[in-house]
C-alpha cells in the first residue's frame, strides 16, 4: 500500500506531504494541485520502470516558478506488510544547458539500505545487509531501473516489481479503441490499450468470466466479449449484446461502437476486478494502487454508485488501494462516509496547501455542499 508522498520543488507542490490511508478522495478547485500529484508518481514510476532519462521527465520548466532552487526532492514509501519501503530521488538541474542529473537515488526497506546512488557512484547492499563493490553509473539515469533479479536482492526486487501495479489513470473512452497487435499486462494512463490490456486479462478465465458477470448486471443488454482475427497477430474485440424478449440472440459490435458510458464502465469494472485476481507469475504478493482521476466523468449517479460501493468493500478488505480526484457530488458524500479526504487549495498563485476532511467535519451539511457553496475552506 502507498503509504506517505513527499514533493518538494516540482510545479506548485513544495515542501509538500502527504500520508494515505485504504481510500483517499482528492478534492478542490482546479489548478489546485491534485494532478500534480499523479503526474509526480507517473514519473516516478516511468523512471524507475522503464529507463527513461531523468531530464525527459523532470524538465527545468517543472521546477516552481517562483523559487530559484534547482534541485527537486521527491520521496515515496510503500507498505510491504508491517513494513515499510522508502525510495529517494533528487533532481540537480543546470541552468545554462537546461538538463539535469540524478544528485542522489536511495532505497530503504525499514532502516536497512538496499541502493544509494551519488556522485556518480552507486552502492549496492544484499538483503542480509551486505554492502557489494561500488560502481560508476549514467546520473542521467536512474540506477536502480537497471539491477537484475538475484537470489541476494529480493526485496530491492520486490519493489520495482510493485511500481507497475500503480495504476495512474485518467479514462478517456473515446480513446478507448477495439484494435489490439498484441497483449499487454497493465492499462495505460488513458486506458486507450483496453483491448490488449484486456486480451490479456482473459487468459485467465476465472477473471474473464467474474467480469462477464459483472456487466451483465450492469451494463444492459451486455451478454459477452469476443475476439476477431484481423491479421496474422491483431485482433478486434467485439462486444455482443442481447435484445429485450430475445435472450439467446445476440448482436455484435465492434468495442469502438460502444458509447463513450459504456466503454467509461467496462474499463472500471475491469479494474476491480483485475485488482481481486492473483497474478499466477507474482503468486498474488502484489496489490493494485489505483490512482484514477474523475472516475465518474461519462456516467450517470445510478451508473456510478455501484462501482464506488465495490471499490469500498475492496478497499476496506486491503485488496487494493485508492487514490481518486473528483468532483463529483456522489463520489464525495458517498466516499468521505468514512475515508480520508484532501482539501488541495492554492491562494494567489502560491503553493498547494492541504486540509484533510472528514464527513463529522459537515457541520449538518454533507461535504459536497459546503464545496458547492464555498464554505468548506473558509
Amino acid at each position: 500500500m502507498l503509504k506517505r508522498i513527499y514533493i518538494d520543488n516540482y510545479k506548485c507542490l513544495v515542501n509538500f506531504e502527504l500520508n494515505f490511508g485504504p481510500v483517499n478522495l482528492f478534492l478542490g478547485p482546479n489548478g489546485g494541485g491534485k494532478t500534480s500529484v499523479f503526474e509526480t508518481l507517473q514519473k516516478l514510476q516511468l523512471f524507475v520502470g522503464q529507463n527513461r532519462k531523468v531530464a525527459d521527465l523532470f524538465t527545468f520548466s517543472d521546477r516552481t516558478r517562483w523559487q530559484s532552487s534547482l534541485i527537486q526532492t521527491f520521496e515515496l514509501e510503500i507498505e510491504r506488510g508491517k513494513k515499510a519501503y522508502k525510495y529517494e530521488l533528487a533532481i540537480e538541474h543546470d541552468e545554462k544547458s537546461r538538463t539535469a542529473r540524478v544528485k542522489y537515488e536511495r532505497l530503504w526497506y525499514e532502516r536497512q539500505p538496499l541502493l544509494k546512488f551519488e556522485s556518480d557512484e552507486v552502492q549496492l547492499y544484499q538483503d542480509n545487509g551486505t554492502s557489494a563493490s561500488p560502481y560508476t553509473f549514467d546520473s542521467s539515469l536512474s540506477a536502480l531501473a537497471f539491477i537484475t533479479p538475484r537470489s541476494d536482492n529480493q526485496l530491492l526486487t520486490w519493489f520495482k516489481e510493485q511500481l507497475p501495479y500503480l495504476i495512474i489513470a485518467q479514462i478517456i473512452p473515446p480513446l478507448m479503441g477495439g484494435e489490439s497487435a498484441q497483449e499487454e499486462k497493465f492499462p495505460s494512463a488513458r486506458m486507450d490499450n483496453y483491448a490488449s490490456w484486456y486480451r490479456h486479462l482473459s487468459q485467465d478465465q476465472g477473471l474473464a468470466f467474474q467480469l462477464t458477470a459483472a456487466l451483465r448486471k450492469c451494463l444492459p443488454g451486455f451478454d459477452y466479449f469476443k475476439f476477431t482475427e484481423a491479421g496474422e497477430r491483431h485482433r478486434t474485440l467485439k462486444v455482443f449484446f442481447t435484445s429485450l424478449g430475445q435472450p439467446s440472440a445476440s448482436t455484435g459490435y465492434d468495442f469502438s461502437e460502444l458509447s463513450d458510458g459504456q466503454r467509461m464502465l467496462i474499463a472500471l469494472y475491469t479494474l476491480l476486478l483485475a485488482a481481486q485476481a492473483k497474478d499466477a507469475t507474482q503468486s498474488g504478493k502484489h496489490k493494485f494502487i489505483l490512482c484514477l482521476d474523475e472516475p465518474e466523468n461519462y456516467l450517470a449517479l445510478p451508473e456510478i454508485r455501484p462501482w464506488m460501493v465495490d471499490l469500498y468493500d475492496l478497499c476496506s478488505e486491503g485488496q487494493v488501494q485508492a487514490l481518486l480526484i473528483s468532483h463529483h457530488p456522489e463520489s464525495i458524500d458517498y466516499l468521505l462516509a468514512s475515508p480520508i479526504g484532501y482539501w488541495f487549495e492554492r491562494q494567489n498563485n502560491l503553493a498547494t496547501r492541504v486540509k484533510q476532511i472528514r464527513a463529522e467535519d459537515d457541520g449538518g451539511l454533507s461535504v459536497s455542499e459546503l464545496i458547492a457553496r464555498g464554505w468548506l475552506h473558509d
